[in-house]
């Protein structure tokens, strides 16, 4: 029984070293990096508004007889989303005299696609539905 005992008070001391030890390093170690530190910008909200940018574009009067793209950002490079659909359907069956052209983004949602964007230019896109839908 004394055996057990002892045994166990001494896997308690080993442990109890162990965990100092650590805790030592650790401390060793947050004391020598405080020396090089960097500042972080905090990306949340802040109080001040963001400088308002005025529209390029006029606003369209009507939506009839014009073309509308609707663009699929890619969100995650996953491909297609049935919203895109949906919307067309939506345009073909509510408003026939506007014509939609579906188009998915190439890339994921913060990847270029200057190819599209010039399409959309040179073939007279009135407007433009943008979407990251999934």
């Amino acid at each position: 029984m004394k055996r057990k005992s002892l045994l166990f008070n001494c896997l308690w001391g080993v442990a109890l070293l162990t965990l100092c030890a650590i805790a030592t390093m650790q401390t060793r170690s947050v004391r020598a990096s405080e020396d090089n530190l960097i500042a972080v910008l905090n990306p949340a909200v802040t109080e001040k508004l963001a400088e308002r940018v005025p529209l390029v574009a006029p606003r369209l009067d009507t939506l009839e007889g014009k073309t509308i793209y609707l663009v699929d950002m890619n969100y995650e490079g996953f491909g297609p989303t049935p919203v895109f659909d949906e919307m067309q359907m939506w345009f073909a069956q509510n408003m026939p005299g506007v014509k939609t052209i579906y188009k998915l983004k190439s890339g994921n949602y913060v990847a270029d696609d200057s190819a599209l964007w010039r399409e959309i230019s040179e073939n007279g896109g009135d407007g433009v539905i943008m979407g990251v839908a999934g």
